[in-house]
């Protein structure tokens, strides 16, 4: 007899090498309950066990709604431009993203607002969902925009002017959702409204208090701040901001920061026993296995 590969006639050993193994080896020592048995103390999982305990601290939930204004004209500069073009939509959205990294736990959202307003992100504590919606929420200016840009955003025959009660109101109706935590919108804008003049401004306030929302807004822009949107502001127990350059942006981000903390909540261990449905049915499985034990089973021979 001969075999095409007799290199390979030696595998045949393996299975004899692995039982000759597996006879002699000492293996894994099982420690076992019985009685005069000598058990390590196992110290290290006890502390573990031990120090397994519940949460004693929590931390308040902040809902924090950005109202950002998206007209054409947040296209236009804001602070240096030595490092290229900066717009104050740009400035608007990276304060925004280092507001939200800093404070992580809290629950975001984003409301972009023009003419009308669209809820572009629900509150969500994913922070990394508003710094990805840059792109498609950009300002549309023609006038503004180099052609290489193409074109972008919303057209501002449809989008264009500045109504900022709409979004306040549209703002506020979706903080309203939330059971619980602290609600708060930061509105950031550039420009005046029509539709926050009286009687309009007290509709807005006599909302935003019913809902228990603190606003804080801030002007991008060189204009004056208009005095129904201090009003407002003011009556929720926010303030208003006048941010001409990232750098004041940024400082104004850290100001709401100091104005509205983190709170901490004390927690105290509590804990459920829920035996009630099982007790019953375990002790009855319990006493037919003793039954079993002492002879009530079938035999059959």
């Amino acid at each position: 007899m001969t075999f095409q590969h007799p290199q390979l006639l030696s595998l045949l050993a393996l299975p004899v090498t692995l039982a000759f193994w597996e006879f002699v080896r000492r293996g894994q020592p099982m420690v076992l309950p019985f009685d005069h048995g000598r058990q390590r103390s196992g110290w290290f999982l006890r502390l573990l066990v031990l120090t397994a305990t519940p949460p004693e601290v929590e931390r308040r939930l902040n809902n924090v709604q950005f109202v950002l204004d998206t007209s054409g004209s947040m296209a236009e500069p804001h602070g240096s431009q030595a490092n290229g073009r900066h717009r104050r939509f740009d400035s608007a959205m990276e304060a925004i993203e280092q507001f939200i990294s800093h404070r992580q736990g809290d629950a975001f959202g984003l409301t972009i607002f023009s003419r009308f307003f669209i809820h572009w992100l629900p509150l969500t504590q994913d922070t990394q969902s508003i710094p990805l919606s840059k792109r498609f929420i950009e300002p549309n200016n023609p006038k503004l925009d180099p052609p290489s840009m193409g074109r972008h955003g919303l057209p501002d025959e449809l989008w264009g002017r500045t109504f900022i009660g709409k979004a306040l109101h549209g703002a506020a109706d979706l903080l309203a959702q939330r059971p619980t935590g602290d609600r708060m919108i930061i509105l950031l804008t550039d420009g005046e409204s029509p539709d926050i003049l009286p009687p309009l401004d007290a509709a807005i306030i006599e909302h935003l208090r019913a809902e228990n929302i603190t606003v804080f807004s801030i002007l991008l822009s060189k204009d004056a701040i208009q005095p129904q949107l201090v009003g407002i502001t003011q009556a929720t127990g926010g303030t208003v901001f006048s941010a001409l350059t990232p750098e004041a942006l940024t400082s104004v981000f850290k100001s709401i920061d100091e104005m509205k903390k983190v709170v901490v909540l004390q927690k105290q261990p509590q804990v459920i026993d829920h035996y009630g449905p099982f007790i019953i049915p375990t002790l009855s499985i319990l006493a037919a296995s003793i039954l079993v034990l002492f002879g009530l089973r079938f035999t059959p021979w």
